[in-house]
């Protein structure tokens, strides 16, 4: 644990339609010096709840896609160090603490999430711990990757945090069916335009491998009939997108 003052940190938040745990998010970014919230058009009481921290600075930009609404956001913080939260991911006190700890010797850091669906916290498979890149440096970082799986680019050394926030994933199976299945149509949209294309046995080989290796190699079986949903349903969404890859690939032929 570092002796030295810690620096200021930035907060980042992108949002749309976030009243039940926007303010849960919030309140654990109180400790920054300034929080970044980019709304994209809510229509409840997101925004209401919001002006409530006097650390909040509200912009408001029309969605296109993940990794520009972060970039966005990215760009209005000015502190160095950030801290990039989604609105249902909420910082423990125990988490905190580490973070106000840290010597911040690396150039970002990786924090662990404890997901839940509903009530129920996922504890195995390939949701747990779910490492992310969430505190880093501003200057030697940016938004990038692959929509909606949007990743933190960073030149420099990575630490990883022992606490993990909270992550209030999906109120239950059939919002994580709804959901993951646009953000499939949103993954191959971007990759097709990368020239990413699938062969038409990939399909098969990604959905067993997943299904293999969220359900046997990482425990899912023992979050019960969440754990078999989910290894299920990341086993299908993996078919899918090399499917529909696949699919535009052959119309191209």
């Amino acid at each position: 644990m570092s002796t030295e003052s810690p620096p200021p940190v930035s907060a980042a938040v992108i949002c749309h339609n976030e009243q039940e745990y926007i303010a849960q998010c919030l309140h654990s970014l109180r400790w920054c010096e300034q929080v970044v919230l980019v709304d994209s058009g809510s229509t409840d009481a997101t925004l209401e709840i919001a002006r409530g921290f006097p650390n909040v600075e509200i912009a408001t930009r029309p969605f296109d896609n993940f990794i520009n609404q972060k970039n966005f956001a990215l760009s209005l913080c000015r502190q160095e160090w950030v801290v990039s939260l989604d609105a249902d991911e909420v910082l423990t006190d125990p988490l905190i603490e580490e973070i106000r700890g840290l010597s911040f010797e690396k150039a970002g850091y990786r924090i662990g999430r404890r997901s839940f669906i509903g009530a129920r916290e996922i504890k195995h498979g390939t949701w747990s711990p779910d490492y992310q890149l969430r505190l880093f440096r501003k200057s030697r970082s940016c938004w990038g990757g692959t929509n909606p799986h949007e990743t933190i680019l960073l030149d420099g050394d990575v630490g990883k945090l022992e606490t993990r926030m909270l992550h209030y994933s999906y109120h239950n199976h059939q919002e994580y069916v709804e959901r993951n299945t646009r953000y499939i149509h949103m993954m191959v949209d971007h990759l097709a335009a990368q020239g990413r294309t699938a062969r038409p046995w990939e399909p098969y080989l990604h959905c067993v491998g997943n299904f293999l290796k969220a359900y046997i190699l990482r425990r899912g079986f023992l979050d019960g009939y969440s754990g078999y949903f989910l290894a299920r349903h990341i086993a299908g969404g993996s078919f899918l997108k090399y499917r529909l890859l696949s699919q535009r690939m052959q119309r191209l032929t």
